[in-house]
């Protein structure tokens, strides 16, 4: 697929790139979802631009600040921030498959 589909906050870099993509555009997707679990908030909504504006920054930039990690606290469980981590590797090929991450999820409860 090449259409872009959904918020750009959860899309794939691929996706935003306009590249083709597969299901592991939706396990991106997934953890974005964990970084809010884990954070009790939407994506990056505390990235302003540092222009003293405190405007949104632009998904490019927050796309960055999604590569490093940066949305993650780490007061929620390590395992799921883990996962999370994985899931949002810029590389889809480096991310896991949705058999591996329901894996994961099945050890992190677990260790519950």
């Amino acid at each position: 697929m090449t259409a872009a589909v959904g918020a750009s906050l959860w899309m794939a870099p691929e996706v935003m790139m306009g590249q083709r993509y597969d299901d592991k555009a939706d396990i991106f997707s997934f953890g974005i979802v964990l970084s809010e679990l884990n954070t009790h908030a939407m994506p990056y909504t505390h990235a302003k631009s540092r222009d003293g504006s405190g405007s949104r920054l632009p998904d490019t930039a927050i796309l960055q600040l999604v590569v490093a990690g940066d949305d993650f606290s780490q007061g929620g469980p390590y395992s799921l921030m883990q996962l999370g981590l994985l899931c949002v590797f810029v590389d889809p090929k480096l991310r896991p498959s949705a058999p591996e991450v329901l894996y994961h999820l099945q050890m992190a409860l677990k260790d519950m």
